[in-house]
Parts: structure tokens; C-alpha cells; sequence
């Protein structure tokens, strides 16, 4: 082989080389750990730590437009990573926050919290602006715990605090954990979408209907579909029942006006709030009173092909 074919081809070898680690990225932040939303809004922030920010096709926020892919209540990322997959064949960057693992001890831990979700978000998109450019667009997808953390950061409380939240124009709550009653607005500038598989008992679709009836959210769309929990995923190809844990079908969770938590059960025989019993001791309550275990899990090819499929016309 020639020295100019060498030359050559190291010359193309570079090139793509260069392309790749301009198109996929990991990234490390800082961040704090707030309890709650009303917490964090006080200015108690909790402990600092490092996430991970796992990017790909970079070069395509600014052009196409950036997908947020937000943990939920476990490390275990293999859901997240599929969704990033999904939102990169749109032609999506994409960013995995992984925000679970450094506070992750256990599944439904209670180490980790929605709030903590929002405040990483906040701090994603602020890196993200500093180091990429404005995104065309912000779509941001979340399951479970993740997807009541995507409510939280839409509320005007919330966007004041933390203006770069309003930069998002999309969001999809997967497994939409939807709470009943929220006081504070919610900003009109993302498009909103509670998704539920139809035969899901552990974030049932009536939940997200009762939020729709019990607040003034016309920005809010809900979604449904054939399927149980996790229909959306093929990392739950067997759909059966599974010891998983979920509070939703006992207890309502609901905003104050001054954006803090408070829980009701559903048969009228107690409640709890962040506010008498403060942010420890209604979690406390919660696992006595409010946590079952066992729903109904799998993945619906069908309706995980139609609900893709919606993504990519809702989000155009």
C-alpha cells in the first residue's frame, strides 16, 4: 500500500473519529438533592453530587432539537436508554440524565425523589445552553416517578425559580404518575402528555383523568393505550404480574399552593402533608398506609408501535 493511501485513509480515519466524539458525549455535573419541591424553592438544596449526562447526535440540538430522557425511581437505566434510542431515529440529540445511581439504594427508594429529578433537569438544560446552544426544541421524557417530576417543573412557581424549565416545548409522562389536585398554575409554553396503558394498575389511567377534572390544564393532553404498565418498552417482554410496588390506586398525591406535598387515601381514612408532618415524616406515612405490591407488567408491541409513532407527530 502506498504512503498517500496510508495517508489517506488515517486522514479519513480522523475525520471520523473527530465526528463520532462530536456526536456522542458523557459529561459530569453538579448538582444538588432537594427533598422537595417546596424544599428546594426555600433554597434547602440538600447534598451536592456529581450525575452523569450521556449525550448523542450532539450536533443535531440545534438543528433537529433535544431530547431529555429523564430516570425514574431506580438506577436501573435500560428503559431510558431505549427511549433515547427511539427519539434518535426522529433525528433527536438526545440526553440520558443518570441521576438515579448516586442516590439509589434500593427500588422506590426513598432516597430519591422527584424533586431531585427537577432540579437535574434545570441543571441539564442550563449545561446544555453554556456548551451546545439553545436547542430548536426540548422534548422531555420521563417514566413513573420521572413523569410526576415533569409536571413539578412546569408549575409557574417552579419556572420562576428556575427559568431555563420554560425552554422546554414538550413533555411526555410515561406511565404517567399524574397527581389529583395541583394548586399552582402550570405554564402554558410545553405541550403536556399523560401516557397509561388502559390495563395498568399500578399508575392507572383514572388518575390522570382525575387531574384533568379536579385543575384547570389546558395544555395537558392525555394519552392511552391497550397495555399494562411498561407497555411501551420491550425490556418488559413478558407481560404477567410482578411484585412491584406503586402508591397511586390507595392514595391521592396532590400540590398546595405553596407547591408542597400532601397525600390523601382514597377510602377517606387519613392523610398526611408536607406540611404538618413535614417532608420525612409524610413518606413515612406513605409507606405505612398508601404502598401496595403487584401489578400487572409487559410490553404491547402494538400499542408501544402507535404510541412511537405519536411522539414523532406530536412532537412536529
Amino acid at each position: 500500500m502506498s504512503i498517500s493511501i496510508i495517508l489517506r485513509n488515517f486522514f479519513l480515519l480522523t475525520i471520523f473519529l473527530i465526528g463520532a466524539q462530536a456526536s456522542a458525549a458523557e459529561f459530569k455535573i453538579n448538582v444538588d438533592s432537594p427533598s422537595s419541591i417546596a424544599e428546594m424553592l426555600a433554597g434547602e438544596t440538600g447534598k451536592k453530587l456529581e450525575v452523569t449526562l450521556e449525550f448523542q447526535q450532539i450536533n443535531a440540538i440545534e438543528s433537529h432539537g433535544l431530547a431529555v430522557i429523564l430516570p425514574s425511581s431506580t438506577a436501573d437505566m435500560r428503559d431510558e436508554l431505549f427511549y433515547a434510542t427511539k427519539m434518535q431515529d426522529m433525528g433527536y440529540a438526545t440526553v440520558v440524565v443518570h441521576g438515579a445511581a448516586p442516590r439509589f439504594k434500593m427500588k422506590f427508594t426513598r432516597s430519591y425523589t422527584s424533586a431531585m429529578i427537577v432540579h437535574d433537569l434545570a441543571k441539564t438544560l442550563d449545561f446544555v445552553n453554556e456548551e451546545f446552544g439553545k436547542p430548536k426544541k426540548v422534548v422531555v421524557l420521563a417514566s413513573s416517578t420521572g413523569s410526576l417530576a415533569i409536571l413539578a417543573s412546569q408549575m409557574e412557581p417552579v419556572i420562576a425559580a428556575m427559568p431555563i424549565l420554560g425552554s422546554v416545548t414538550h413533555a411526555f409522562m410515561l406511565n404517567a404518575a399524574c397527581p389529583t389536585k395541583v394548586v399552582p398554575t402550570l405554564s402554558q409554553t410545553a405541550k403536556i402528555f399523560a401516557v397509561n396503558g388502559l390495563q395498568d394498575d399500578s399508575t392507572p389511567a383514572f388518575v390522570c383523568e382525575e387531574m384533568k377534572q379536579e385543575n384547570e390544564m389546558p395544555n395537558v393532553q392525555l394519552l392511552t393505550y391497550p397495555g399494562a404498565h411498561h407497555f411501551e418498552s420491550p425490556i418488559y417482554e413478558v407481560v404477567g404480574q410482578v411484585d412491584g410496588p406503586h402508591i397511586l390506586p390507595t392514595c391521592t398525591i396532590n400540590y398546595d399552593k405553596a407547591t408542597k406535598l400532601y397525600v390523601k387515601k382514597r377510602d377517606g381514612t387519613g392523610s398526611a402533608s408536607e406540611k404538618k408532618q413535614g417532608f420525612g415524616g409524610m413518606q413515612k406515612w406513605v409507606y405505612k398506609n398508601c404502598l401496595k405490591r403487584g401489578n400487572l407488567q409487559g410490553y404491547n408491541e402494538g400499542s408501544a408501535a402507535k404510541f412511537w409513532s405519536d411522539v414523532d407527530r406530536l412532537t412536529k
